[in-house]
């Protein structure tokens, strides 16, 4: 029995079946178009969507336009006006001229509705259009248009938005505020003094002072966080964490005085600080750590330091607790904090009493740096290190010689660390390295003497990659590898022993020798026939080693040292199936390096389901020449992984085309996580659309 054809059943009282065949009409056939236009009133959101699916595959959508633009204003029910509205936003710029017609007549719902569509495709031709609407008869249409220009963005549309701020329209002045915040554009600060004295006003005004340069208005942004009114303060946190967010070293100097000098007039801007951390508001979070800071009391240290458990936010609040008075007070709630905090959280404040000289924070950092197997081990080494302090040298020398290669390792990091913060401090690390590796100590004493040693230490070095364990060879790979980058050593002796060691049986010491090679060849000058043949001969082969990391190593090493006549070999690399994500990041990141990434294996990258390739995929489609390089990116602007997205951000300035401004000025409105608005902005700004 032949099955219904696709036009009855979209028309069936099945709702399953109605959604099936409208997957499979076709909108380039004048009788199924016709099908997929009226199920865009159809009851069921599947079949409406499955519509707007479909229509958004025409490649000419003339003949659909007219049905779209009908149901756009004409629609029998909301969903259908939506439904239209969705459709015509997924045709993109080809809809703008007809969308554009309907925007200057007709009725006010249609207005209104087509001032969505302009917005939501975000092209800059509609900005004349709607800058005219803003004086429109309706007051629903005056809203829309505003919403729709802070959407499309650019220069003429935030001086329409100002411009409309000196409307009798509250709604209007209202719609407009909130779209110069959603563009980062601010009105100028006299302008805002006036409208802050409308309270239904203050909001948006306080956030669009997120994006303001003037000292004035930074002074009445640092007023705001005495408000009242807690939503309003918390808008006035939320415009100090987008100043934050924007990093302009002379706007944050100017805020951090005011808001000091604000604190001083009312206490009780630091509880509201502390009370806005971790709310809903990411940019309220952001500004209420960074203004405690500013405030300089320790009254609040605990509510920083439970911020710091979400690694995105520590940096800032090691910041802000550094910039807080050093004395007796920050030293007392440091150690009140420390039973009430997260294991974090307790480091953190742990770390900052030992900056501040505390005998007994030392002491338990260095008690947690040696509780083998400790959940924060590994934090209380890395926190050694990063205090620079003398006095850790000696314990920390002793986790050296640790069974867990691991913890061994990241002791002599902590020591590199410590050398490289003091040249008295370096000399005492390296003595102590160089005479225990000279009667065959530790294989993590090699990582020291390549963070700190020097030419002489090279033979030493290259002993050891003749040392009966592995991992000895493995870490004397990696600390000939360090000297070469450094200039420590002559890069062509480096070189020659890492290429030996590509031969090593050991996977590990292969990839280890593979890195260093890399290493080496980028920290050399360039020079015609450099690498050496016999080196970039080595690298080749070791492309087919049996071990994922030493392929991956491998080509690193080549990208870097511009051997394009390995290309091909790349590119199979990086399109077999078997290769596993850090060997398809590191083919990829090697053929991009030469300039020769092919399309589909950076397309294929983008797509893919490890973040790690699609963000070097990202890269790669900086580099790709023509459209298909932008249509990437904003496919990458799109993904639900915020670390990719941001990487789409940095990739769009990098490939500098006009023709991203406009996606860059919508998506730093419009993502919710702060600094991947804020990297969009900046893309925005690279473009020359913020």
């Amino acid at each position: 029995m032949t099955a219904p054809d696709p036009h009855g059943r979209a028309r069936s009282g099945d709702e399953e079946l109605r959604y099936r065949a409208t997957c499979e009409l076709d909108p380039a056939a004048p009788a199924e178009l016709a099908v997929l236009l009226e199920a865009l009133a159809d009851a069921s959101w599947r079949v409406r969507a499955a519509a707007v699916e479909r229509l958004g595959a025409l490649r000419d959508p003339a003949p659909a336009l007219r049905g779209l633009l009908e149901a756009l204003g004409g629609g029998a029910t909301v969903g259908a006006r939506e439904a239209a509205a969705a459709a015509l936003q997924r045709l993109g710029a080809a809809a703008v001229p007809a969308v554009l017609e309907r925007l200057g007549g007709g009725d006010g719902d249609l207005r209104q509705a087509a001032a969505g569509v302009l917005g939501a495709i975000g092209d800059r031709r509609a900005v004349p259009a709607l800058a005219a609407r803003l004086a429109d008869a309706d007051p629903n249409v005056r809203a829309a248009a505003a919403e729709a220009l802070g959407r499309v963005g650019g220069p003429e549309a935030a001086g329409a938005l100002t411009a409309a701020l000196a409307s009798d329209d509250g709604t209007l002045r209202l719609a407009a505020l909130e779209a110069l915040g959603d563009l980062r554009a601010c009105p100028p600060a006299a302008l805002v003094a006036r409208i802050l004295a409308d309270p239904a006003l203050r909001r948006p005004a306080y956030r669009a002072l997120g994006a303001c340069g003037e000292p004035e208005g930074l002074r009445l942004l640092a007023q705001g966080l005495a408000e009242p009114a807690r939503g309003t303060r918390q808008a006035a946190l939320a415009g100090v964490g987008l100043q934050v967010a924007r990093d302009a070293a002379d706007a944050l100097g100017v805020l951090a005085g005011a808001v000091a000098e604000v604190g001083a007039r009312d206490s009780g801007v630091a509880d509201a600080c502390a009370a806005a951390i971790g709310g809903d508001d990411p940019h309220a979070t952001l500004g209420a750590i960074a203004a405690l800071g500013w405030l300089g009391g320790a009254r609040h240290v605990g509510a920083l330091l439970r911020a710091a458990e979400d690694e995105r936010l520590r940096p800032l609040v090691e910041d802000a607790l550094e910039r807080l008075p050093a004395g007796a007070e920050l030293r007392a709630a440091l150690a009140a904090a420390l039973g009430s905090q997260g294991p974090v959280g307790r480091l953190t404040a742990l770390a900052v009493l030992a900056r501040l000289g505390s005998p007994a924070a030392l002491e338990t950092l260095v008690r947690e740096a040696s509780d083998a197997g400790g959940f924060l081990q590994a934090e209380a080494v890395a926190a050694l290190g990063r205090l620079g302090d003398a006095r850790a040298v000696a314990p920390l020398a002793g986790l050296l010689g640790d069974e867990d290669p691991a913890v061994a390792g990241m002791a002599a990091n902590a020591l590199a660390r410590i050398g490289l913060q003091s040249s008295a401090a370096a000399a005492a690390v390296r003595a102590m390295a160089r005479a225990r590796a000279a009667v065959g100590a530790w294989p993590a004493l090699y990582r020291i003497l390549g963070a700190l040693g020097e030419a002489e230490d090279l033979p030493r070095i290259c002993e050891g990659l003749r040392a009966a364990a592995p991992a000895g060879r493995a870490a004397a790979a990696g600390a000939l590898a360090e000297l070469g980058r450094r200039g420590a050593a002559p890069a062509a002796a480096a070189l020659a022993e890492l290429a030996a060691a590509l031969r090593d049986p050991d996977w590990q010491v292969r990839a280890a020798a593979a890195s260093g090679c890399a290493e080496v060849v980028r920290a050399a000058p360039a020079a015609p026939g450099a690498p050496p043949p016999a080196v970039r001969a080595a690298l080749a082969a070791a492309l087919g080693d049996p071990e994922p990391a030493v392929r991956a190593a491998a080509a690193e090493a080549l990208g870097a040292a511009g051997a394009v006549e390995q290309a091909p070999a790349l590119a199979a690399l990086g399109r077999d199936p078997a290769s596993p994500p850090a060997v398809i990041v590191a083919a990829l990141h090697a053929l991009a390096g030469l300039g020769v990434p092919p399309a589909d294996l950076v397309a294929a990258a983008v797509g893919h389901a490890d973040p790690e390739v699609a963000k070097e995929g990202v890269a790669a489609a900086a580099r790709l020449e023509g459209p298909e390089g932008a249509r990437l990116l904003r496919e990458a602007a799109a993904s639900a992984r915020w670390d990719v997205r941001r990487a789409a951000a940095g990739a769009m300035a990098v490939r500098g085309d006009p023709a991203l401004g406009p996606d860059a000025v919508r998506l730093a409105a419009g993502d919710a996580d702060p600094l991947v608005a804020r990297a969009f902005a900046d893309a925005a700004r690279a473009l020359g659309a913020g």
